[in-house]
This record gives structure tokens, sequence and C-alpha cells, in this order.
């Protein structure tokens, strides 16, 4: 069945399949919506033979619900009001669906490869509403806004009639868990820790030996590197020892046999939880496992910074750290959230994940370093109304309400031999996410970044820190299409810098 809409401000009904109905309407834009009777498979991303977007909505235990071809036919005819989001350059297209009772409902779209989720804009009141014991197995409506751009990815027509590009838009459902709705916070990261990260990810130092499988540091091990001179590594959210540091993993690379040569087997990762634990949390663990004396060289990447910036820093740990080590060589910090990122808070936490679902499509932009299974576990979560998660918070670059940013950015400091940083301002209109307009974050950011940390917050610290070395790619006003937020370490520049730091 195909429904061709006009730019009507009011919804259109669209009849997909039989006690399935969604209504959209996408003001000043042609659309042709089709039903699509067998769903086309999603391609694997990654590069392995793996379907890993299938493999993570399967284990999170999202069921299809309804699939159709949204196919743009003219965008801007007419003057008709376009609808938008705030710190958006975008339009909008709203789709309203209604799930079957005490389920909720998450919107994928695929464009080109690329994969964007959309949660429902008004979860909180329509999960309790569904689980109000006066409604119990009724059915509540759900909205959705999604950009015009990812409908109609890397296309420019003005012409009524001619195809400009299209996608696939894909609705999944899930059971609504009542424990998720309106739950203490501790519930809900009780269950992202069970349900979502323990089934990916068990925690703890691995040796960097991709040729091994990375594996994890036993006791013993911990013991001998007491004395010894240590790398440790220290990746960031929604990813892992292998994924964030994949570019220079490999054992024939340059980089890794410099590194072996000067650390032997002592360089080590510390694998853990990004979203059921802070920042903070993790350091804490971090310095609980490791022995003493040991004399640490860092090396970290984005939310990593934070993770060490806690361990060097945070009054809390002040006498754990001290057990550990009394200084720190080198600290490596690239593309650091130092200071965090404005994509930390509730209104943009869409888009952050949205940013790593973009990644995760696109291997060549390091997509091997984004753990599929926890973001769509989170998107699950968040689908469900909660509206606190403590590891976002501590992210937020609002230095004003943001107490763990307050306490890093005060007196206390470990000293460091020297601090090097790495940084970039991307700019993705010139790359391979060009035409996705809402990803265009510089209205978030106001400032320049590379698509996930801000440019300038990269090298701040506090008033003691001193930066020895900054490597930067672009600069606050100069942009610049190659360096993004997770593909630093297969730069040239990058693995050269790390040599001739380290040694």
């Amino acid at each position: 069945m195909e429904v061709i809409t006009h730019g009507e401000v009011g919804l259109t009904p669209l009849p997909l399949s039989e006690g399935v109905t969604i209504s959209v309407r996408a003001p000043g834009m042609h659309m042709a919506w089709r039903s699509v009777e067998a769903v086309p498979e999603l391609e694997a991303v990654g590069g392995d033979d793996e379907n890993e977007w299938s493999r993570a909505i399967a284990d999170n235990e999202l069921t299809p619900f309804a699939a159709m071809e949204a196919q743009p036919l003219a965008v801007g005819v007419g003057a008709v009001p376009s609808l938008a989001m705030p710190d958006s350059e975008d339009a909008y297209v709203e789709m309203r669906a209604t799930p079957p009772p005490d389920e909720g409902l998450l919107v994928m779209v695929e464009s080109d490869g690329v994969v964007q989720w959309y949660l429902p804009t008004n979860a909180p009141q329509t999960t309790m509403a569904a689980l109000d014991a006066e409604s119990a197995g009724a059915s509540t409506e759900l909205r959705f806004m999604i950009p015009q751009s990812t409908l109609a990815r890397g296309s420019a027509v003005s012409a009524f009639g001619e195809g400009i590009g299209g996608a696939i838009v894909r609705l999944f459902r899930f059971k609504i868990i009542q424990e998720l709705v309106g739950g203490a916070v501790e519930h809900v990261l009780e269950w992202i820790a069970d349900k979502v990260e323990a089934k990916n990810k068990r925690e703890g130092f691995r040796f960097f030996e991709r040729e091994n499988g990375f594996p994890y540091l036993s006791d013993d091990d911990l013991h001998q590197l007491a004395g010894q001179r240590v790398l440790l590594l220290t990746h960031g959210i929604f990813s892992s020892l292998a994924g964030a540091f994949h570019g220079i993993a490999d054992p024939a690379n340059p980089v890794l046999q410099h590194l072996r040569g000067i650390y032997g087997r002592n360089i080590i990762g510390w694998d853990h939880w990004t979203v059921a634990k802070t920042p903070l949390q993790n350091a804490t663990e971090l310095l609980a496992k490791l022995p003493q004396d040991i004399k640490p060289d860092i090396a970290c990447h984005s939310r990593g910074a934070l993770v060490t910036r806690a361990m060097l820093e945070h009054p809390d740990l002040e006498a754990s750290r001290k057990s550990r080590f009394s200084a720190v060589g080198k600290a490596i910090f690239v593309a650091g959230a130092c200071q965090g990122s404005q994509l930390a808070n509730l209104t943009n936490v869409n888009r952050l994940l949205n940013v790593y679902s973009a990644i995760g499509s696109i291997p060549l932009l390091g997509s091997v370093g984004v753990v599929l299974n926890v973001l769509v576990g989170v998107l699950r979560v968040l689908a469900q109304g909660a509206t606190r998660l403590p590891s976002l918070e501590a992210l937020s670059s609002d230095v004003d309400r943001n107490t763990f940013l307050q306490a890093l950015n005060g007196d206390l400091m470990t000293p460091a031999g020297e601090i090097l940083v790495i940084h970039a301002n991307y700019d993705p209109s010139q790359g391979p996410l060009a035409g996705l307009l809402d990803l265009n974050l510089d209205t978030i950011f106001n400032t320049a970044n590379d698509m996930v940390v801000p440019f300038t917050g990269a090298e701040v610290f506090d008033k003691w820190q001193q930066v020895g070395t900054n490597l930067r790619y672009g600069t606050p006003t100069v942009t610049q299409s190659v360096v993004m937020h997770t593909n630093f370490f297969f730069q040239p520049g990058v693995q050269q810098l790390i040599q001739s730091a380290l040694v």
C-alpha cells in the first residue's frame, strides 16, 4: 500500500497492516509512504560476519512492529510552517503510533546504511499511564520526531515528483518493565547493569594483546606489576579496551611494537561499564584493583578522561591513589571529555546515542569501538520514561551543576611528568555523515567539537594542570573532515606522538 502526503499540517493515517496504523505529518515535505511486506535485513557493521544490529535488537528483546519505506518527493514546497526541535537546524516529521497494551515502541531509520534511533517524546507520561491500575491493558499513543534530513539523506532537490533519497523506517515494540517506569534511579541502574552491561562485558584489567583475545589479568598478574612501569589504557562511553584502541592494537603496528619495547607485557586496560556506573565509581574500582607502587603512564579516550581525572584529582580518592602511586609519568588525553559534553543532558541524550549509532554504522569512522548491544539497551530503558542516569549527569558540561566536575577542578592534583592533549574540530557535512543535518551539532555545542566533546574543553583541566603538548586537528574556528571522535588512534600524527612521548 502507498500513501502520498502533500505537506499537510494535519496528521495522515498510514494503515500498514492489520491492526497497525501510524499517523504522520511532514509540513512542507511531499512524501510517499509504502508498507514493506518483507522487511530487508539490516546490514552488518564493523566488518565482521555477524549482523550486529540484528543481534543487538534480539538481545534487548525488541520485536518488529511495523516497517515502511519513506520516499521524499519534494522538500520545501509552499509557505508552510515546519516542525522544529530546540537546538536543531533541521525540520522534523512527526510520527504517531499506538503499541499493543503494556508495551512501548522505538523507531529506527536506516538510510544509506546509517542507522538512527528515535525515542518517544512523550515516554514518561505514556508509560506511566500504560501501567496505571485503572487503565491496565489500555493502549497509549506515542509520538516521535524524526529529522527530515534523516529521511532524505544526501539529497538536494526541489521539483515535485523527483525522488530524492529515502529510508526504511522500522518500529520495534517491547514489554514495559514496571520497575523502570517512575522507579528509583537505583532500580534503573541495577537493571542496566544486570540486563545490559553485564551481558556484554566483564569488568577488570586486561592485557592489551589482541592476538590473545585481550586476556584478563589474574591477581598474581596484578601483583607482579608492583614496582614496575605500566601503561594504563582507559576507554570511553559505549566502548571497550579492544574497540577504543583498535587503531594501535595490531601486533604488527609500529606503535604497539614500540610500546612493547618500553613496557613489555605491562600494557593493560581497565575494561569497565560506562552507563550503569559513574566515572567516579569506575576510578574507585580501578584504584582498588591496582597493586601498590606501580609507575604508571596513562593514555585515555573520551569519557576515559574523566575516569582518569577522577583517579588523579578527586578528593575522595586521595588516600587510595597515594597507596598505589605517588606520581604519573606521561598522561595522554585523546579526545578527552575533560570538561564534559553538552550532549550529556536529558534533552540531548537521543542525539548522543545517535552520534554513536551513526558511527557504529560506518566502519571507517571507528565503528569497531561502539558496543551496539549496550546502545540499544540504553535506548530501551530511556523509551520507558527513565529521566535520570547519573553516569550521563557526570558527563555534563554544566560546571555550575555538575558537582563531580567541580571536585575535579579543585586544587588537588597528582604530579604528572607531562600532560599531552590530542583533540579535533570536525565538520560532518564534508564526510560520510553528510546529509544527516541533525548531527550537525554546532547549534548544540555552540562551540567547536569532534561530534562528542567540545574542542576547547578537551584541553582544559584546572588552574594547576599545565598541558605540555597539544596536538590539534583544526582550530576553534577552522574545521576539518578527517579526524573525529572515534578514529584518532588511526591517525599517523597521533601514532607518531605516542611513540615520541612514551620512551
